[in-house]
């Protein structure tokens, strides 16, 4: 039995830069919605914002997954052992570093964001390969690539 620490799906590293963007948009759809009357879109914009808050804040919580014997405990939820068809991880351009795991079935697919030491993934990964093959690469949609590029 092996288990690793993980971000409730994938963490992404933002910049100063980056929120003030998210900020200026934001607040300009906002304004605009104003001054258009539109204070319909207006409310849209901040249930918007709230359910983008709550799904970050989730998203930062660390959990772990515990590979068993039939089946693997990812957080709070347990997946037999062949729900996952392989998993996939991805590296850190620049760095190197192991990244993201990507467990994927033959309909969707879910990525988590390592929060462990190299030693506890190495070790982890080894008895992974006992349960699951590994992916080489797997096709991401241009929704999800678009997403992972602006860091949402």
């Amino acid at each position: 039995m092996s288990s690793v620490l993980v971000y409730n799906g994938e963490k992404f590293q933002r910049t100063k830069v980056w929120y003030l963007v998210f900020a200026v948009i934001f607040a300009s759809v906002f304004v605009l919605s104003i001054l258009s009357d539109n204070v319909v879109w207006a409310i849209l914009i901040f249930f918007l914002l709230g359910g983008y808050f709550y799904y970050s804040t989730i998203n930062n919580q660390v959990i772990s997954i515990i590979l068993e014997r039939n089946q693997i405990i990812i957080g709070t939820r347990n997946y037999p052992r062949n729900s996952f068809v392989w998993y996939a991880l991805e590296i850190h351009p620049q760095t190197q570093d192991i990244k993201n795991i990507v467990f994927l079935t033959s309909k969707w697919h879910m990525i988590y964001t390592f929060d462990d030491s190299l030693e506890h993934i190495r070790l982890f990964l080894v008895e992974l390969d006992w349960y699951l093959p590994m992916l080489g690469e797997y096709n991401q949609t241009s929704l999800e690539k678009f997403s992972r590029k602006m860091k949402l």
